[in-house]
């Protein structure tokens, strides 16, 4: 397969040569690295038994810890289900996510929301000034004494230790759970708790001037903050020619499951609630502007034939949102074999999924653009739409309709 005929570049022969690097002990890590091979030797378990993140592959072999000092030797341990965990984590502090809740309910709550997606980014800007340190990673035990300290000495839910101070109570040794200096952590809590009570007040100062439209950070050195790890891991991948074989390294953790049609029995409850004009003002002003901007409010999904107020539904992070996509269909009567249509999150979504199921049946695990596989009308035909909700899927049509894409497929790739 070359560029020419698929118009994308073929990974399979590059990822290779990527787990061959890190084989090698480059500057990343992977189930296949000599320090992964050191520990299952060590400890006596398969290769198929690590219990790896991503955080642990984009660091180098040789990473310490910010929390407790230890190496990835000291961090794997065994757990009792018999897995050899290697997991590094992002750390977080949750004051940056009260101030985007506490934006968003002072916009609603102002009876018409006057601030826009320029105050949002506001918001989320200045939600650093009451943020104790930068995301870090750490390793899994130093995430998991965090909650457990707060609850034993009675901290502010909303609180979280810093990397530096989980160093101050935890109890490290090698390759076991971390204990607590409970009274370290009662004393770090103390001498914040002031502090934190006046950047409670700091977060509701900044929703108000955000929410109004009127238009704060604990250093953390640049090379443990995790959006640098993962940015040069990034960069490693893509200078060797293979930028996605960076989620392989971790173990395969898209594997397709045993029932490649799962994805589509599951069924989609109604909302318990609907959006209100709060609701709608707040994406059209704030967090969905450009997606709104683009269709009137006349326009209807030219697949499930729902209005645009009908298309808005809640996240997974369980607020309302709005978003349209111009996938490419299948269009055999179309000069390009083509064509964009502007659509549904929804009906792009099942496009997606539904070109990605044929080409798992056949095997191919390397397309860039499933929806290409599919017209427009076949989306239609499976698609069990109401408003408010995402699509449930008609699976007697589904299983008939996924046959008829695995033979389009095989046809393209053999003429």
């Amino acid at each position: 397969m070359t560029i020419t005929d698929w118009g994308y570049r073929d990974e399979r022969s590059e990822k290779p040569k990527v787990f061959d690097r890190v084989a090698g002990g480059a500057q990343l890590d992977g189930i296949m690295s000599p320090l992964s091979r050191e520990l299952t030797e060590r400890f006596n378990v398969l290769t198929e038994a690590i219990d790896m993140t991503l955080a642990w592959a984009c660091t180098p072999t040789d990473w310490t810890c910010p929390g407790c000092g230890r190496g990835k030797r000291d961090i794997a341990r065994v757990t009792d289900k018999g897995k050899l965990m290697c997991r590094l984590v992002e750390h977080h502090d949750h004051m940056a996510d009260l101030v985007e809740a506490e934006f968003e309910r002072q916009c609603k709550t102002r009876g018409k929301v006057v601030a826009d997606e320029f105050a949002k980014r506001f918001a989320k800007r200045s939600s650093q000034m009451v943020a104790a340190y930068d995301n870090t990673i750490i390793c899994d035990d130093c995430n998991t004494v965090d909650p457990k300290a707060k609850r034993e000495v009675g901290a502010h839910v909303d609180f979280s230790y810093s990397p530096q101070e989980i160093s101050q109570f935890v109890k490290a040794r090698p390759n076991v759970p971390h204990e607590i200096d409970r009274e370290q952590a009662r004393r770090i809590w103390l001498e914040q708790a002031e502090t934190f009570k006046l950047r409670l007040k700091i977060v509701a100062r900044i929703a108000d001037i955000a929410a109004g439209n009127n238009h704060w950070y604990q250093e953390v050195p640049r090379p443990q903050r995790a959006e640098e790890i993962y940015t040069k891991a990034k960069f490693l991948s893509t200078s060797y020619g293979a930028p996605t074989a960076l989620y392989e390294l971790a173990g395969d953790k898209r594997r397709p499951p045993t029932d490649l049609s799962a994805w589509r029995r599951s069924v989609h409850q109604p909302p318990r609630k609907t959006p209100q004009a709060e609701d709608f003002d707040y994406i059209a002003k704030v967090s969905c502007t450009k997606s709104w901007s683009k269709v009137d409010d006349t326009w209807q999904c030219p697949c499930c034939e729902r209005k645009k107020f009908h298309t808005v539904r809640l996240s997974n992070k369980n607020k309302w949102v709005f978003d349209i996509f111009t996938p490419s269909f299948y269009t055999p009567t179309d000069r390009y074999g083509a064509y964009r249509g502007m659509v549904c999150q929804d009906c792009s979504s099942l496009s997606t999924a539904l070109g990605r199921e044929a080409c798992m049946v056949l095997g191919i695990e390397n397309e860039s653009a499933y929806a290409k596989f599919v017209t427009a009308e076949e989306v239609a035909m499976v698609a069990l739409s109401n408003p408010h909700r995402q699509h449930n899927v008609s699976n007697d049509h589904a299983d008939k309709l996924v046959m008829l894409l695995v033979e389009r497929i095989q046809q393209q790739r053999t003429s």
